[in-house]
């Protein structure tokens, strides 16, 4: 209690607010207050339409976002508790289920229960895919929709975040003071990757997205975003003396584009399976060792935004075929908020200096700007909304009307409330008893290690 009272002094003088609206309107004159031009809409029935990508039909606009549990047996495998929170979101009804970060490899697992795909344990997948297909189609049927579920997984190399075992081991693309500091490792830790290294992992990659098909999913994320590997070498200008870094952005984008010409070549002649990405497209790291970041130096934190060079590789990634993006931003070893908002930090760690609705808002018109500026036909997926609880939904419903986005993802209300699709088709509403509160401990459990659900909500993790 005394903790909850010190939060909420700090918001009184920092002009902040935690989130107390009792009602869409009083939401929505927040927002006006705020001067945040967030679109909201109570027409839910645009969330129920249906979407096509390649040869898939999205059954609707409602996607879980790949949140990690760290609960998979030794070997990789999905453990009991990753088979009960997807069976979980199965049962809500969204349309598209995007499976958390799986490693390509033992060396570069953030949690040694990170999930790993291998021929090892391809079998124990393939099961896991069947048992998660058959409920969520059965959940979409008797929700009154025709279409199956899309199941995609992503693939990951933890990079800088990777752990031998127990123990860090940053796997760094370049040298970072301040994002050692951040997870508590010096430069002396771990290591710089090196070319011919990153060579051998554009192969490995490859390889496990083919296994990823061979396992049943729809489709495959080459995961781009929040500080880990690839998401690094975005902005590895600081990288001296590589084919993967420097000024160039080309240099910068090779490791990545490499391994989705490669797969490309192997697995989408047919159409039949999915080639994506969770793309970062600002982390706020203030330039030279930022990306989606206005090139000026000693800029104050967070960096002001400039998309320019996501907007360059988004249109890299259409012309290699790719025609579904999911994007995010922020990295969550270090500037969280910028795409998970909360009212509640991690133990020891700051709030932000900027209410939590100001980064809902960049989020979404970073995201909104992005969709204004490409093809047509490449499908985004937006993020940041569980900040919003019971609201959301209204905010999603907006978004996809005015065509700011095409899907609405949630990973926090996710794993708070996993059958908040339901809720919004059924009910025309979330329950606000059961929404995520943004206090950060599921957050908590990840970086400690453990595995990892809601506290407020789920029985499994109260404990």
């Amino acid at each position: 209690m005394k903790i909850a009272l010190l939060f909420i002094l700090y918001y009184n003088i920092m002009n902040l607010n935690p989130f107390t609206y009792k009602s869409l309107e009083i939401l929505k004159e927040q927002f006006d207050e705020l001067n945040l031009d967030i679109p909201v809409s109570q027409e839910l029935g645009v969330l129920q339409k249906n979407i096509i990508t390649q040869n898939f039909t999205i059954p609707n606009r409602l996607s879980i976002q790949p949140m990690e549990g760290f609960d998979s047996h030794e070997d990789g495998s999905p453990g009991e508790l990753t088979l009960r929170r997807y069976k979980r979101y199965a049962d809500g009804g969204a349309g598209l289920i995007w499976v958390e970060a799986t490693s390509i490899a033992e060396n570069c697992r953030s949690n040694p229960h990170q999930l790993m795909l291998t021929e090892q344990n391809l079998e124990k997948f393939r099961d896991f895919v069947s048992i998660i297909r058959a409920r969520s189609n059965q959940t979409l049927k008797s929700l009154g929709f025709e279409d199956k579920c899309v199941l995609i997984i992503q693939l990951n190399h933890s990079g800088r975040y990777s752990k031998l075992g127990l123990e860090k081991f940053p796997i760094r693309a370049y040298h970072n003071a301040n994002l050692d500091s951040a997870i508590m490792v010096s430069e002396k830790d771990g290591k710089v990757i090196s070319d011919h290294e990153l060579k051998e992992l554009e192969d490995l990659w490859v390889e496990k997205a083919i296994l990823a098909k061979k396992a049943g999913f729809d489709g495959v994320d080459i995961k781009a975003c929040h500080g880990y590997l690839i998401s690094e070498l975005l902005s590895a200008r600081n990288r001296k003396n590589s084919i993967y870094g420097g000024s160039s952005l080309k240099n910068r984008t090779r490791f990545f584009l490499n391994i989705i010409k490669k797969l490309n070549l192997k697995v989408s002649a047919n159409n039949d399976f999915i080639i994506t990405c969770r793309l970062g497209i600002y982390n706020g790291i203030p330039y030279p060792n930022g990306f989606g970041v206005k090139e000026a130096e000693n800029q104050a934190f967070p960096a002001e935004t400039d998309i320019k060079e996501p907007i360059q590789l988004i249109e890299q990634l259409h012309k290699l075929r790719i025609r579904l993006i999911n994007i995010s931003a922020g990295n969550p070893h270090y500037t969280p908020h910028l795409t998970r908002p909360y009212d509640t930090p991690l133990k020891g760690a700051q709030l932000p200096e900027e209410h939590p609705l100001y980064s809902v808002n960049r989020i979404i018109k970073l995201t909104s700007l992005i969709k204004s500026q490409i093809p047509e036909n490449m499908i985004i997926i937006g993020s940041g909304y569980s900040y919003l609880r019971q609201f959301a939904g209204y905010i999603a419903a907006g978004l996809v009307q005015n065509k700011m986005v095409d899907i609405c993802g949630f990973g926090r209300m996710a794993i708070a409330n996993p059958n908040f699709p339901r809720q919004l088709f059924q009910n025309g509403i979330i329950d606000k008893n059961k929404v995520c509160i943004t206090c950060s401990q599921c957050s908590g459990f990840m970086r400690q290690g453990k595995n990892t659900g809601c506290a407020i909500r789920d029985p499994q993790y109260k404990k």
